[in-house]
């Protein structure tokens, strides 16, 4: 099949990448670190395919100085809520352990816009960001940014 042949691509929408892995049950390396600076936002899916869990929490993290301080991404909402009214997530976090998506399914959010240079990432690790390790199993979490790219983004190392 023939590649489209687009007029514009004034908002591309990128592939995903990986931000977590399944059943890595800390998570949050450089590997997985992504810069967004100019995205307009970002697609998060969250995919109940690693063992199931037994506990852990994953937060959608961002940092707007390199990478060296992370906070709790305030812009997360579930993909249903409509932009202007619904409730951000507490935290940034996404489901927990327990309460992810079902079996196989996806938890879909969306986050941002961002002002500035800004880093994302998820954070799942008790002592070195806003997650909680988990500790059995964990879902995959993808990104998608959108207005940025139509390829793939490198992770920062």
């Amino acid at each position: 099949m023939a590649a489209i042949v687009r007029r514009s691509l004034v908002c591309p929408i990128g592939i995903p990448v990986t931000v977590a892995t399944a059943d890595d049950l800390d998570g949050a390396t450089a590997t997985q670190t992504f810069d967004v600076t100019g995205s307009l936002r970002v697609l998060i899916w969250q995919i109940d395919d690693g063992t199931a869990g037994t506990a852990g929490i994953d937060v959608v993290e961002v940092s707007k100085d390199g990478g060296s301080e992370w906070a709790a991404d305030t812009t997360v909402l579930p993909v249903a809520q409509n932009d202007f009214s619904g409730t951000v997530k507490a935290a940034g976090a996404l489901n927990a352990a327990g309460v992810e998506p079902a079996t196989v399914e996806v938890g879909l959010f969306k986050c941002g816009p961002y002002e500035g240079p800004t880093q994302i990432r998820i954070g799942r690790d008790t002592s070195a960001n806003t997650g909680t390790d988990w500790v059995t199993g964990a879902p995959t979490v993808l990104m998608i940014p959108i207005g940025l790219t139509p390829g793939a983004i490198t992770a920062e190392s």
